[in-house]
């Protein structure tokens, strides 16, 4: 399925699994990773091509763990295609400081799903079994399995 890789060692693949995909990236930064895993999710079932976002939808988290922000994360790019039409193209992170330490600010940019095209059946859910995001040997790195 979809995958890339670029010299500053960033990337990520998706390959087929019995119930669905197995979403893998990795980044030198924890940010740039999360927007690899969201780049796996949606290649694997559309091809963005040159669309330009219109709109987007931002996610604030204060979760506990690197995990559990990569599964909103995931969740919230299978929710924007499931209930409002709309895939992501482009994500941006920025750890919030101050008056909201702890906070992450994930901004997803999307299309409408008729800017792109379909080539495989859109995400249901990311499992919470089998995932790992973190940073190993100096590397940041997401592993999900996603039911299809």
């Amino acid at each position: 399925m979809g995958g890339g890789v670029d010299s500053v060692g960033r990337g990520h693949r998706a390959v087929s699994h019995v119930v669905g995909i197995v979403v893998e990236a990795w980044a030198d930064t924890r940010e740039e990773c999360l927007a690899e895993a969201v780049q796996a999710l949606v290649e694997n079932f559309a091809d963005v091509g040159d669309a330009v976002p219109d709109d987007s939808v931002v996610i604030v988290s204060a979760e506990e763990t690197d995990e559990a922000l990569l599964m909103d994360v995931l969740d919230e790019a299978i929710y924007q295609v499931e209930a409002c039409h709309r895939v992501a193209v482009d994500v941006s992170v920025d750890e919030r400081t101050k008056a909201t330490m702890g906070q992450v600010e994930v901004r997803l940019a999307t299309v409408p799903v008729g800017a792109v095209v379909r080539v495989g059946p859109v995400p249901k859910a990311v499992a919470v079994q089998h995932l790992r995001f973190g940073r190993t040997d100096g590397v940041w790195r997401a592993h999900v399995d996603v039911d299809v």
